[in-house]
């Protein structure tokens, strides 16, 4: 779950590398990415905090370099990234202006293979140390990593995606695209010590989502907007936020949820 497709003939084909991270109770959390357009010649690094209610970070676009291969850097001036995969998980090092973090993330499963689509999904946990306007903050916490690949017009198509961790040890991950339902809802939901049970149902409401017969309710405690232009794939705005999650049977946890929101049918949504 690391090593780069080859590109199709497509312009808007892309392939991305996601890691997630949140504290336990949902005070701190962030996450990195890597998103690659091989015909465009281009690749985006992201890197982004939250905590207390406030979001740093920053989003640079770079020349495509030769190797696609991790471990990928970008020394940019705006940002200084630098994801390193290793025997025993993967090093996240990144700093900017007005944050750092430096951070290993180690899997706790096996990566989730979606039936119909062209993606990975891995729970993990990640432990290290940020800093957010000069404050040093510890995190210990789940994360999430995901590698997808294919043609992403992101100006096109609105998603919902959502993953996280539940106090008993459960973890669970869906996407749903609007596509009104032409395209069945993929993910898992996976107790401790079981494999995990595929997302067949997926409802979601503006303050939650029911994947199968699971009701998960979200309070998000920081966000972050990322604009995507047209030489990543936007127009678009993908709102992300970490959350804190609660279920019917009391049950209680952290997690991240997004919506992306094609600016040319931008409505009024979840995450808003």
């Amino acid at each position: 779950m690391t090593d780069p497709h080859q590109a199709r003939s497509d312009r808007l084909w892309g392939e991305s590398w996601y890691f997630d991270f949140a504290a336990v109770d949902g005070s701190l959390g962030g996450f990195v990415r890597v998103g690659d357009y091989p015909n465009l010649g281009r690749r985006w690094f992201w890197a982004y905090l939250t905590t207390g209610g406030r979001a740093v970070g920053h989003a640079v676009d770079r020349p495509l370099p030769g190797p696609r291969d991790a471990p990928w850097r970008t020394d940019d001036p705006a940002l200084r990234l630098l994801i390193r995969p290793g025997p025993d998980g993967w090093r996240l090092t990144a700093e900017g202006v007005g944050f750092a973090m430096d951070l290993r993330w180690q899997a706790r499963a096996a990566a989730y293979s979606y039936a119909r689509g062209s993606r990975l999904e891995q729970p993990g946990w990640a432990v290290g140390d940020v800093d957010v306007g000069g404050q040093s903050l510890r995190l210990d916490g789940p994360g999430q990593r995901d590698q997808s690949w294919g043609i992403r017009d992101w100006s096109r198509l609105g998603w919902t995606w959502c993953a996280g961790w539940l106090s008993d040890g459960t973890r669970y991950q869906a996407t749903r695209l609007d596509a009104r339902g032409r395209v069945p809802p993929d993910g898992y939901l996976m107790a401790p010590d079981h494999r995990p049970d595929p997302v067949r149902r997926m409802a979601v409401h503006p303050d939650g989502v029911r994947m199968n017969d699971t009701l998960l309710e979200f309070t998000d405690v920081g966000r972050v907007t990322v604009d995507l232009p047209p030489s990543a794939g936007g127009p678009s705005q993908l709102r992300r936020a970490v959350t804190l999650v609660r279920t019917a049977g009391r049950q209680h946890g952290v997690g991240w949820r997004e919506r992306n929101v094609p600016l040319r049918t931008a409505r009024p949504a979840s995450l808003d």
